[in-house]
Order: C-alpha cells, then structure tokens, then sequence
C-alpha cells in the first residue's frame, strides 16, 4: 500500500471542495512482556495501523479516524470529518502550517535490529533485568512491574499546503520496580532504561538501580522539620521538569494558566539554568525530522542562563502571537489531532559530577524517590510532595530518610538552584524529560 498516494488522494479531494486537509498515517507493530519471579506474566505481540483526517473550513475544524484501509472506509472518514468541519465553532487563528526545509540530518531514530530480534531474547533480556534487581541484596524480597517494552513505527503526513512526509522511529524501555524489606520496613524504588537503539540498554542497570535504590531507603526516619539544601536525583528532578514544560507551553500563557506569565525577558532562574526543548536531539524518544503539523523540528531554548526567552508553539498559537511554530505539535495515535507538547525537553546539564555536587552539601536531603502530596502545580507555581531519601552531613551520606514533605514554590526553587550535575538522563514518563542531578538551596522540609 502506498500510504502517500493515499494521502495526496484525500487532500486533493477535500482540496476540490474549498478545504485545507491533513492526513495522517501510523504504521507499525510493538511488544510488551511482563515477568515475575521469573516467569513471564504478560506478553502481547500485535501490529496497528491507523489514519487521522483533520479538515479545515473557514477556521472551523473536523477530525476523524479510522484503522481500516479499505476504500469505503477512508472514503467515510474524510468525508466525516468535512462534515464536522462544517458545524465546529470559527478560529481565524486555526489553519495548517506554511511547508517549511525539512533537514536530511540522520536523528539516528530508528534501529533495525528492533524488529529483527527473536522474542525469546526480548523475554531474556527482561528475565535478566528482574534479576539482576533481586541479586542485588537478600534483602531485595519482590520485583513489581518487571516490563520490556519496543514499538517499530513508519508515520506519514500530508497536506494540503504542499508537505508530503514520511519517516521510521523505534523505541524500547525496560523498567521495574525492586522492593525490599527487613524487619518493619519496606521500600521500593524504580530502575528504567530507554531508547531507541537496542544496543543501548543495559539489563545489569536497569535491575541493579532498582535494588541498589531500593536498599538504600530502606528503614528510613523522619528528619526534623528545617530550611535545606535539597538534591535531586535526576529520575526526581525529571518530575520537576515536567511540570515546568507544562508552564512553558504557549496555549497555557495564552489562557492564563502559568506561574510565569508576564515574565518574559526577565531573570526567573539561577543564572546556571538553561531549559531546552528538542526536537532534532540525536537518539531523543521524541526526536523526529518534522512535528505532527510538518513543522520542521528543531531545538528551542526556553529558559537561557536564568533568563525566560521562548515557549513551546503549535501553529495555531503561533498564529495568534503573531509568531512561528517551534515544531511542537504532536500526536498521541491516530486517533487524536495534533496538540501542543514538549519534544525531548531538558536541563542543561553542567560540569560537576553528582559525587561533586554531593560532597559540598553540609546539610542537606538526597532525594531519591518522590509523590505528589500537595500537588505540584504548573499554574499556582505550587511545589509539595512527599519524600524519600538518603540524609547527607558534611557531604556525606547519613541515614535513610521517610515520612517528610518537600515544599517552596517554583519560582523560588528556579532562583535557588546552586548546582547542575553532568549526569543528564531522560525519563519517558507523560512524555520525554530529562535532568541531572540539581541542588536546591533553601527548601522547607517538614517532618517531626
């Protein structure tokens, strides 16, 4: 089947009729085994296929989708979603991107040998990540969640302003989480992996992160309540980032729905800051040669050396600025428009190692694993969450701590970061965000 001809078909159709079309398709297969205590739980093997239509008219826009190619079916679906475009609410600000360059640069995005391998040793490779987590310590009793995961996608996008599109990405992940437990206590901790490349996956990490983290919290106290230093992991402060991506997104400015709006050109972090959003990273989960509009990627540095410069732009609120799109259009499956999303969106990272950042902590929290209390709130710039870690003295590590509340809003945890680690690492949780290790001066944690 060529899903480009296809494609082409469809715009000019809609095209015929007075219409901006889009057409959107995602091929492809993926993989997911479960195991536990060494045997496999869950294992699904499938391929999915599916087709989006967005048409535009008049600023009014209608989307439908289906997952069978046969004639009459995507016959219906593009004229389903012409229809709907005919009764959806007017936005002068709605309509398609002008066709932009597309780089010939190699993403390094797609791994062949995904596809290739048996899935006996796709079950062998998650069997060693379980236990190497459970070798760790005796006191490592239970895995939860042992997962390997892969997808081999082609997409392909076309429309009606002149982009015709395609390209291939892989993905794989591992995860797990080790529990361990000695007397009263227990404690659990994740191990994770990602790529797109197999070849850069190690089982040993993966597995013995969890179990060494695991270890490490276990029997932890509540400290006394006291102002700070806080470190984080990069796991834990690639929540943080997050939830800042989210306050950094044009459509919440747009609504009003950020604690940093209003603030841009202006100094909203420590000077050693720099937030970045990539699209055009190389091996990056979210890396592609366009977005899900046939924007051109790219990379956008939001927040540089302390000082708020950009947000994240979708065509349609770049319109509305008066601006470009930054390429951060995406797509969740075929069966959704696109919606403005960060790509690979990341902290700078710095030049001191994390035992560095470490040992200069004269009193201080390594955290290690968090959850959301109070919340962490992109709008209010609210920051809550209960903790666990490791308590550090004198630069060195103490006793394991549980049972406490971190808090300070975001805008004073930005102004207030004194160190950047070298140790970037990406997080494919609700997206693609990365951090290393950061200390945090200040920060209020509550405990006994």
């Amino acid at each position: 089947m060529d899903e480009i001809k296809l494609a082409q078909d469809i715009v000019s159709k809609a095209a015929n009729q007075g219409a901006e079309a889009e057409v959107y398709f995602r091929v492809g297969r993926e993989t997911e085994i479960q195991v536990d205590q060494g045997k496999v739980e869950n294992l699904s093997h499938a391929g999915n296929k599916g087709m989006g239509v967005r048409i535009i008219l008049d600023g009014s826009e209608g989307y439908a989708y289906t997952s069978d190619f046969s004639p009459g079916s995507v016959e219906k679906s593009w004229q389903s979603a012409f229809e709907l475009a005919k009764v959806g609410d007017q936005d002068p600000f709605r309509g398609l991107p002008e066709p932009g360059e597309i780089a010939a640069e190699d993403l390094e995005i797609f791994d062949g040998t995904i596809a290739q391998t048996q899935i006996a040793e796709k079950i062998a490779f998650a069997l060693e990540v379980e236990r190497a987590a459970l070798g760790f310590d005796k006191r490592i009793v239970l895995t939860n969640r042992c997962t390997y995961f892969d997808h081999d996608i082609t997409v392909y996008l076309v429309n009606s302003k002149g982009f015709s599109g395609s390209y291939k990405q892989t993905r794989i992940a591992s995860y797990l989480n080790a529990i361990a437990r000695e007397g009263e206590f227990t404690s659990m901790a994740l191990g994770i992996g990602a790529s797109t490349h197999m070849a850069d996956l190690n089982a040993q990490e993966i597995g013995t992160e969890a179990g060494m983290n695991a270890i490490r919290m276990l029997g932890g106290k509540p400290v006394p309540s006291q102002e700070a230093s806080v470190v984080f992991s990069p796991l834990v402060a690639s929540q943080l980032i997050t939830f800042l991506s989210l306050a950094l997104k044009a459509d919440e400015m747009q609504m009003g729905r950020s604690f940093l709006l209003g603030r841009m050109g202006e100094d909203v972090a420590s000077d050693i800051v720099s937030l970045l959003d990539n699209g055009r990273l190389r091996r990056g989960l979210a890396s592609a040669p366009f977005d899900a509009e046939g924007v051109p990627s790219r990379a956008t540095k939001v927040i540089d050396e302390g000082m708020l410069q950009a947000v994240l732009h979708d065509s349609y609120t770049a319109r509305k600025a008066g601006l470009q799109s930054t390429g951060n259009a995406i797509r969740r499956s075929h069966r959704q428009p696109p919606e403005l999303f960060p790509t690979n969106f990341y902290l700078q990272p710095g030049e001191m190692t994390p035992e560095a950042i470490l040992s200069g902590v004269e009193r201080g929290l390594y955290v290690l694993n968090t959850m959301t209390t109070g919340g962490i709130n992109p709008v209010s710039g609210d920051y809550s969450v209960a903790a666990r870690g490791i308590w550090i003295e004198n630069g060195e590590f103490m006793q394991p701590v549980n049972e406490v509340t971190l808090a300070a809003p975001m805008d004073q945890m930005l102004k207030h970061v004194s160190a950047v680690g070298n140790d970037l690492r990406f997080v494919p949780m609700f997206g693609v965000f990365g951090s290393p290790t950061i200390r945090i001066d200040g920060m209020t944690i509550a405990g006994k």
